[in-house]
């Protein structure tokens, strides 16, 4: 009887709620910072304003790569 072994069987949790719960707090996190920095600190939030516009919303031209590959 010593020698038997017991097979134990894992189930997988769940992690959809937990994930979905994680990213909402992120992104309430996210907006929190961006609405404290917007009416606290207005020069810095112009700046980051800027910086977004030419960073993050930059326009992305791919035409050009097309063309090049085209020509050969």
């Amino acid at each position: 009887m010593e020698n038997e072994t017991d097979v134990i069987e894992i189930k997988p949790k769940n992690m959809y709620a937990s994930i979905c719960i994680t990213q909402a707090v992120c992104v309430a996190v996210i907006l929190i910072a961006v609405i404290i920095i917007k009416f606290f600190f207005e020069g810095s939030y112009v700046k980051l304003q800027k910086w977004c516009k030419n960073n993050v919303l930059e326009q992305t031209v791919i035409s050009d790569v097309f063309d090049e590959e085209s020509d050969t």
